[in-house]
């Protein structure tokens, strides 16, 4: 497992921890398991997350797809990840419990974005879809794969 992998799975665990601080739902959280990066099993649920940095292969993270789970995509705020997911949006809207955090955990802005594209796709019109997410990409400072990868070896 590579170094960003590594790094950003360890973040995204932090993160949901940190969000749980105060429901106390989680159970337990394991890693490698059932095919996917993180499983987070809450006392109501089962998140499912898949952490691809950058994203080199889409249908790698469809074929994980499924309309009955609550699964979750972590990607670096990258031009190239944004570009990835906007170009193939029809191919995610029918899941309802899918979402994808688009994270740079060195920004000076925001740290993260997250969209929801069965449900974004219900409010937004087709046509105002890509500036609509650009908005949203730009709360966070976009990371590329070189300065991402500096970022991390300097940890």
């Amino acid at each position: 497992m590579d170094k960003l992998h590594s790094f950003l799975v360890e973040w995204t665990i932090n993160y949901v921890k940190n969000r749980d601080v105060i429901d106390r739902k989680i159970e337990n959280i394991e890693e490698g398991k059932e095919g996917f990066d993180i499983v987070v099993r809450f006392k109501d649920k089962t998140q499912f997350f898949i952490v691809m940095p950058f994203i080199k292969d889409i249908e790698e993270v469809i074929k994980k797809l499924d309309v009955e789970k609550h699964i979750s995509l972590v990607i670096f705020n990258s031009k190239n990840n944004f570009n990835a997911v906007v170009d193939n949006w029809k191919k995610f809207i029918n899941f309802k419990y899918f979402n994808i955090y688009f994270v740079n955990p060195f920004s000076q802005l925001d740290k993260k974005w997250i969209i929801y594209p069965h449900t974004h796709n219900r409010i937004c019109e087709e046509s105002s879809l890509k500036l609509g997410l650009k908005s949203m990409f730009e709360m966070v400072e976009p990371i590329g794969e070189e300065l991402a990868s500096a970022r991390v070896n300097l940890q």
